[in-house]
């Protein structure tokens, strides 16, 4: 699904890639927020943006949502640093299938990612 023209998922989503909950998402994301940048890793509906973003998606149960985190491939990622082994290994997969697609060679965009990662690790 989309948000302004840019791919995004749910916390939801992002917890069930990474099987888990949505309330260790948020302990991530608030345990880290300085590292994240609204508008490019994630999306921060209101209400009003909610209801109005909702008629393009078909996703039950945001009726009563007063507000709501999309992510970005980026705060994805970003969110997958926190977690270890296999369970930040399949996250990953996950994640990138769905950003990516299924027809995408995985191990080259891991690699990409990570090289991309490393390049801004250096410029530090």
């Amino acid at each position: 699904m989309e948000y302004n023209g840019i791919n995004v998922i749910t916390t939801k989503q992002l917890a069930t890639f990474f099987n888990t909950n949505v309330t260790r998402i948020y302990t991530i994301f608030n345990r880290y927020k300085e590292k994240f940048e609204e508008g490019k890793d994630y999306f921060l509906l209101s209400k009003k943006d909610i209801e109005e973003w909702s008629k393009s998606v078909h996703l039950p149960g945001l009726k009563h949502t007063s507000l709501l985190y999309l992510w970005t491939d980026q705060g994805a990622f970003k969110i997958a640093q926190s977690f270890k082994g296999l369970k930040a290994w399949q996250g990953y997969c996950n994640c990138i299938h769905y950003f990516y697609g299924a027809e995408e060679d995985w191990q080259n965009v891991l690699n990409e990612l990570f090289e991309k990662m490393a390049r801004k690790v250096a410029e530090k």
